[in-house]
C-alpha cells in the first residue's frame, strides 16, 4: 500500500511538471518534491521536463537547468534512469549531457550507440529518434563515434547522411575527410549534401589537393579547386 502511494505521488508530480500551462513556480516545486522522493521513478519523471519547451525561453532554460543541477547532485544514483531514458526516449540532449557528466564520456558513448542499435525499425518515430541520436554524436570526439559516423555517412536515408557529414566535420584526420569526400564523389548524392560539403570546405579551408583529379567532374556548379588544393567559388 505504501509503495502504491509512492507511485501515485510520483505520477501526480509528473503531471504537474509536464503541464506547460502551470506557473513556473509550481513546476519548480514539483521538481524539488521529486528530488526529495529520490526514487528511480521520481528521477525518470524529472527527465520528462527536458521533452518540451515553454513559451518563455528564459523560464524554459531556467527550469531545465534546475533539473540538470538536481540530477548532478544525485550523482551515481541518477545514472540508471538517465541510461534508460537515453536508450528509450526521443529528446536526449539534456539527459545525454547529464549522463556524460556523471558517468563519463566512454559510458555515454556506449549508451548512445546502444540506443542506436536498439531502434526497432526505420518507420517515422524510429527515424526521428535515429536523427536525434546521430545529431547528438557531434558532441563527442570519440573513436567509436568517428567509426559509426563513417558507416552512417553512407546510410540509405538522406537526413542520416546529412547529419553524419555534419558530425564528421567536427573531426580532424583522413578518416573523416575521406568519408566526406566519398559523399561528394557519389554521383547519386543529393545536391543538398554536396552543397553543404562545399560550404564546409570553403569555411574550413580544407585542402583537397589529393582528391583534385577525382573531384573535378563532381563539384557542384559554381565551384572549382585552385592550384593550392583549396575550394573556391567561381
Amino acid at each position: 500500500r505504501k509503495e502504491a502511494g509512492a507511485v501515485r505521488k510520483v505520477e501526480k508530480l509528473r503531471k504537474r511538471l509536464m503541464n506547460e500551462h502551470h506557473q513556473t513556480g509550481e513546476r519548480k516545486r514539483a521538481i524539488l518534491e521529486l528530488d526529495q522522493l529520490g526514487s528511480e521513478d521520481a528521477i525518470y519523471a524529472l527527465l520528462g521536463r527536458f521533452t518540451y519547451h515553454t513559451p518563455g525561453s528564459i523560464v524554459d532554460e531556467d527550469e531545465k537547468q534546475l533539473v540538470f543541477d538536481v540530477l548532478r547532485r544525485k550523482g551515481a544514483a541518477a545514472i540508471p534512469a538517465l541510461e534508460e531514458y537515453v536508450v528509450n526516449e526521443k529528446t536526449i540532449y539534456w539527459p545525454l549531457r547529464t549522463l556524460t557528466e556523471l558517468a563519463g564520456e566512454d559510458r555515454a558513448v556506449e549508451i548512445l550507440l546502444e540506443a542506436l542499435d536498439s531502434l526497432p525499425d526505420r518507420w517515422e518515430q524510429s527515424m526521428e529518434r535515429m536523427a536525434n541520436l546521430v545529431s547528438s554524436m557531434r558532441d563527442f570526439q570519440h573513436p567509436k563515434i568517428l567509426e559509426r559516423l563513417i558507416l552512417l555517412s553512407a546510410d540509405e536515408f538522406e537526413e542520416i547522411r546529412f547529419l553524419s557529414v555534419d558530425g564528421l566535420s567536427t573531426f580532424e584526420g583522413p578518416g573523416a575527410v575521406d568519408a566526406i569526400m566519398e559523399r561528394l564523389l557519389d554521383p547519386e548524392e543529393t545536391v543538398r549534401i554536396k552543397t553543404y560539403i562545399m560550404d564546409l570546405l570553403l569555411e574550413r579551408g580544407w585542402n583537397v589537393k589529393r582528391f583534385k583529379k577525382r573531384l573535378t567532374d563532381h563539384l557542384p556548379e559554381g565551384f572549382f579547386i585552385d592550384d593550392t588544393g583549396a575550394i573556391q567559388r567561381r
